[in-house]
């Protein structure tokens, strides 16, 4: 079973925050966000996060980086099948919980 956003999140129900507002509109487990608008909401979280880490390390560690992921990438998408996807973000976004 799911848990709910504020379990994960710092929202206070009825403080007019944005997770406020998205958990009075979706609900607490966001369960009225359909599965491919959950990946795109990802895929936007995943993009602000990124673009907030290069302006803090600058463009050069961006490049270093980018070298050493696209044989990542291309490994994942080969090699990994996509019932594992999912399992490998989760154990990602645990770890840059925890790193610094």
């Amino acid at each position: 079973m799911n848990k709910p956003l504020g379990y994960y999140c710092a929202v206070t129900p009825g403080d007019g925050s944005y997770l406020d507002w998205l958990q009075d509109t979706y609900g607490s487990q966001l369960e009225g966000i359909p599965r491919l608008e959950k990946l795109h909401l990802l895929q936007a979280i995943t993009v602000n996060l990124l673009n907030a880490q290069i302006a803090t390390e600058g463009r050069y560690i961006k490049e270093i980086a980018a070298d050493n992921i696209q044989k990542l990438q291309a490994d994942i998408y080969q090699h990994l099948p996509i019932g594992e996807h999912l399992g490998l973000a989760e154990a990602i976004i645990n770890q840059l919980k925890h790193q610094q």
